[in-house]
């Protein structure tokens, strides 16, 4: 779990970092759909799966 952790965490900070670089006009928006929180909120979304696949044990006993 701790490798789809760290995808996931890879992934939420790449579209965090799109949102940023949207919000500031530095690249043209790809289309209508993809607006600055557009990207921050699939960021947003991608580090909370990060964290939880981070915290969950599978333990078997």
């Amino acid at each position: 779990m701790a490798t789809l952790a760290w995808i996931f965490g890879i992934i939420g900070g790449l579209c965090a970092i799109m949102g940023i670089v949207t919000a500031t006009g530095a690249i043209p928006l790809l289309g209508p759909e993809f607006t600055a929180m557009f990207w921050l909120v699939i960021g947003a979304i991608w580090l909370l799966a990060s964290i939880a696949c981070a915290v969950a044990h599978s333990n078997y006993e």
